[in-house]
């Protein structure tokens, strides 16, 4: 359901780029921070040991959650880890594949297929044992053909209502790859609001719309360093023609 008002004081954001929107904001940022570095978890305290967990799922993509986790010594910005034996991580009792990179350095990777629960085993050298575990919940909304820049809208999304810790997200980008990202932490909504105001710089023309949320939370077991799951799903991305005052160069 689409409706046509003018919304004050929103929780909201926008921005505009010409640089494609990128998934997993929070991920990219600790990455540019952080240390590639790797090294063997059998040579560093095992209570020093940080976990992060992630999970995203792309419904214009396919039918396949991507998971990781990685683990640093000396907190989230500290040195990769590359995992001794007998440590281990599973998902879903599903062992992970150890990857590696000169960006990210040492991280592990699977896929699972159609579930929106996720059981993390991390068990370190010393067989100590950390469970942590996440739902993701999914996001989509009733595509529209058509949006004025002059109007306000109000989009319901099909899904469960916000939880605590999720955030819902509502991007819109032109055929110049402008973009405008509005959000919602609203615990129990299933709307996310724009205004005018939000979208009057985006040109006419063809462009796409779609809804994503994201989860994040500190972990339930972890050794003394800590660590955090993420999640985000993304919905497909919708056509819609885009009316506005301005006029796209390439029209």
């Amino acid at each position: 359901m689409m409706k046509n008002r003018i919304y004050n004081g929103l929780k909201t954001s926008y921005k505009f780029s010409s640089v494609l929107f990128a998934t997993f904001v929070a991920i990219i940022f600790m990455y540019s921070c952080a240390s590639s570095e790797i090294a063997d978890s059998k040579d560093v305290n095992q209570a020093k040991i940080y976990q992060a967990y992630w999970v995203n799922y792309d419904a214009g993509e396919n039918s396949n959650y991507n998971v990781e986790a990685q683990f640093r010594f000396g907190g989230a910005q500290g040195t990769t880890l590359r995992l001794s034996e007998p440590s281990k991580v599973t998902v879903n009792g599903q062992e992970m594949d150890e990857k590696s990179d000169m960006l990210r350095g040492c991280y592990y990777r699977t896929q699972i297929s159609d579930k929106s629960e996720f059981n993390f085993l991390f068990m370190d050298t010393e067989e100590k044992e950390y469970k942590n575990k996440c739902i993701i919940n999914s996001i989509d909304f009733e595509a529209i053909e058509e949006i004025e820049t002059l109007k306000s809208y109000e989009f319901d999304f099909v899904g469960k209502g916000l939880e605590q810790k999720e955030k819902a997200f509502l991007v819109i980008e032109d055929s110049e790859k402008n973009t405008v990202t509005v959000s919602s932490d609203i615990v129990g909504s299933n709307t996310i609001k724009i205004s005018k105001n939000d979208i009057e710089n985006l040109v006419s023309g063809n462009g796409q719309i779609y809804v994503y949320r994201t989860y994040t939370s500190d972990l339930n077991e972890s050794a003394d360093e800590g660590g955090k799951i993420y999640t985000e799903y993304k919905s497909k991305k919708y056509g819609v023609y885009i009316k506005s005052p301005k006029v796209s160069e390439t029209n």
